[in-house]
């Protein structure tokens, strides 16, 4: 093999610089590497080629060459040309994302492909790693010419299949975080345009499936039209959401200040958060934090007349 040509419709300039990086590397080591670039069309091709007159010595070089160009191509396929397929599918797929969430989405797929967040396991992301190697080297070894982004459609068909699922994953994120911020200022809407109809709520969290509500006295709220509409909604649903029952039972009385107090920091607090803001204080430790049990409780037995 007299010459090895690499080919990209990429135009990010991170290809380029790696991969004449690798050309100054062998030359420092004594391996004499021609490069000549050419551009045609949307085409970006760059040429390698050992000017070694010796056979065998040339034939060593080559295999060096190819060695050096097998580590920086995959690790340019894992990352600058993966990201800009992604964004370029975003682009032509989903044509309702403006352009500064695609960038966010982008950023949320790529993590979800290489296992970045914190339960991920990035021995996944090593392993492919091998692979594309691997599949890269042995390419390399009869053929001459490698198209980048042509390489990951084709030949890379199940590393390209993972790239899209985690597209979608970021996707469906994406708009169920948008439907969720569109719910908060739906309920922000509800709180501030209600007066308050009390001071001070205390919310005591003692798990995800359990809350209670006090007033301001520390006292059980056993408000007639709070039960109602609790009961209301417990008898909507089989399967109580607490989330929404706490939410209802808040926007319902409309407090002028919540104090949650929580043995565990769970979801619903960051939604109480969001919703009623500045009204919002986080206790950070008293007798109320302590406490196990209360006569009213509000979460679990709810009946329309009768509440316990």
């Amino acid at each position: 093999m007299s010459e090895i040509t690499i080919s990209t419709l990429n135009t990010d300039p991170e290809i380029r610089n790696n991969l004449l990086k690798e050309v100054d590397f062998l030359q420092r080591e004594g391996i004499n590497v021609e490069l000549t670039e050419l551009v045609s069309g949307k085409f970006l091709f760059l040429q390698y080629a050992i000017l070694e007159q010796q056979p065998d010595l040339k034939e060593a070089h080559e295999k060096i060459l190819r060695y050096y160009l097998a580590n920086i191509l995959t690790d340019l396929l894992m990352n600058t040309v993966t990201k800009e397929l992604m964004a370029q599918i975003v682009r032509n797929r989903y044509r309702f994302i403006a352009q500064g969430e695609s960038r966010a989405i982008v950023k949320s797929a790529y993590s979800y492909l290489n296992n970045l967040y914190e339960d991920g396991d990035i021995s996944k992301t090593l392993y492919r790693h091998n692979q594309i190697l691997t599949s890269i080297s042995q390419y390399l070894e009869s053929d001459s010419l490698l198209y980048l982004e042509g390489f990951l459609r084709f030949r890379l068909k199940d590393y390209f299949q993972e790239m899209e699922e985690s597209i979608e994953k970021a996707i469906d994120n994406f708009l169920v975080e948008r439907e969720y911020l569109e719910f908060i200022k739906l309920l922000r809407y509800f709180v501030e345009i209600q007066e308050p109809r009390i001071d001070e709520v205390h919310v005591l969290i003692k798990d995800k499936d359990s809350f209670y509500l006090l007033d301001e006295e520390k006292k059980p709220i056993e408000e007639e039209q709070l039960q109602s509409v609790l009961a209301e909604l417990h008898s909507e649903n089989t399967e109580v959401d607490y989330d929404d029952l706490l939410l209802s039972a808040l926007i319902t009385i409309s407090p002028r200040r919540i104090v949650i107090h929580a043995l565990a920091r769970i979801e619903i607090m960051e939604t109480i958060i969001s919703v009623f803001r500045e009204r919002v204080i986080l206790c950070g430790g008293c007798e109320l934090c302590g406490k196990q049990t209360f006569p009213v409780l509000l979460s679990s037995s709810l009946h329309p007349t009768s509440p316990r």
